[in-house]
């Protein structure tokens, strides 16, 4: 969903059933998140359409709720990367359950460690 929103055009995403029912609503909570970040999304019973920004920055400026969900957690932040605001998550420790290191990856891909 994140590559969606910072492709061209619009995305559809259909027969995600399965992502309602993981640690979170996945559907549902990627869509708030990416709205709250100014990114304009279709919700559908299984999936989502995205309209991407053609590689320009998204609005970012929210503060997301993970959801306790460590994919959420990891999504929105890579998000950030590109957001002309910074987007905060309110708790990242899930990522734990995943990828550990998840957050000293990303500095070391990033140049900021």
């Amino acid at each position: 969903f994140v590559a969606a929103a910072f492709a061209k055009g619009r995305t559809v995403a259909r027969g995600a059933h399965e992502l309602r029912v993981k640690e979170s609503d996945r559907i549902a909570a990627m869509k708030d998140a990416l709205e709250a970040c100014g990114v304009a999304c279709e919700e559908f019973e299984d999936g989502l359409a995205i309209t991407g920004t053609g590689g320009d920055a998204i609005a970012g400026g929210a503060r997301i709720a993970s959801k306790l969900d460590h994919r959420i957690a990891m999504s929105l932040t890579v998000a950030g990367l590109h957001a002309a605001k910074p987007i905060t998550i309110d708790d990242v420790s899930p990522v734990a359950t995943s990828y550990p290191v998840f957050y000293q990856s990303l500095d070391t891909l990033t140049g900021a460690a």
